[in-house]
């Protein structure tokens, strides 16, 4: 069997997988966050309300954070910036659950953190130390409540902050149904199939075909979306095996990718394609059949 051409590789690329039970989970997530920042975070425009806010909800800075529209990272620089001003000194930045701890237990310091989302944007004392620019970011006044009443507004807020996790989850479910895929066809030719470390290999626990010294290696990827961990794959995981392969000739490596994110990050793509004896996706699995009766000559 000779390799999938290149352009055959992009057509039959899965690029998204849809399923209900991950779905309903992430509607009824999002339906129940929405109903539950318009409920709690309704009166955080006045110093009394945001400190009773913060007092009464574990999750209090978080939810600031979404309504907002900021980072994580943003909000902790902020949070830095202002501690390295008032003297602390310091190796790690404050989690968000730290940052709460701190503020309830130290009035000065809430009354700090108040005046930052109350008055910070237009304050000399604040723009001495954070630029204007990232300080107005930091503002919560009766336009930023006003948010509160677009549902569909606040419910982007918050799918910008579980799109990590959505990815996350429709990769795992990916790697479900290929690691079963590729289970049903390994079963039928009674080989071993599994993570294993091989001699002259630097790559560990490598996903294996085992059939004695013989082995046919398989590396997977899904990605929705574009990430600087693809070109890190690339060269972290792929380069390596490659280049260890090319001096065993028991070896056999297959490539595997699949997700919307690899046709948008074409340059990665193309190298992972070209670095494999085979390239195979999971529309065209079940060309395994085939590579694996004649690599291990079965009949």
């Amino acid at each position: 069997m000779s390799k999938i051409v290149y352009k055959e590789a992009l057509k039959t690329t899965t690029m998204f997988l849809c399923d209900s039970k991950i779905e309903a989970y992430y509607e009824n997530y999002l339906n129940s966050e929405v109903k539950q920042l318009k409920e709690k975070l309704s009166g955080i425009e006045t110093s009394n309300g945001l400190k009773s806010f913060i007092h009464k909800d574990r999750d209090s800075i978080e939810k600031i954070i979404t309504l907002l529209g900021i980072s994580g990272e943003k909000f902790k620089r902020v949070v830095s910036w202002i501690r390295l001003n008032k003297g602390y000194t310091f190796e790690s930045e404050w989690s968000t659950k730290k940052l709460r701890s701190e503020l309830i237990s130290n009035p000065s310091l809430m009354e700090e953190y108040c005046e930052l989302f109350a008055s910070g944007y237009v304050s000399s004392k604040f723009s001495a130390i954070v630029p204007k620019f990232i300080l107005h970011d930091f503002r919560i006044d009766n336009n930023t409540i006003e948010r509160l009443k677009n549902d569909d507004y606040i419910r982007n807020l918050i799918k910008d902050k579980i799109t990590t996790s959505y990815n996350i989850k429709y990769r795992d479910l990916y790697l479900s149904k290929l690691d079963n895929k590729i289970r049903q066809i390994v079963d039928l030719y009674g080989l071993e199939f599994g993570k294993k470390d091989l001699p002259h290999f630097s790559n560990k626990q490598l996903t294996t075909i085992s059939l004695g010294d013989k082995h046919i290696i398989i590396n997977s990827s899904f990605y929705l979306t574009t990430s600087s961990k693809q070109t890190t794959y690339y060269k972290v995981t792929i380069q390596p095996i490659v280049q260890d392969s090319q001096a065993d000739s028991n070896t056999l490596v297959i490539n595997i990718l699949d997700g919307a994110g690899w046709i948008a990050r074409n340059s990665d793509f193309k190298k992972v394609f070209r670095d494999c004896d085979y390239y195979l996706n999971l529309k065209t699995i079940d060309n395994l059949n085939i590579i694996i009766k004649e690599f291990f000559k079965i009949d």
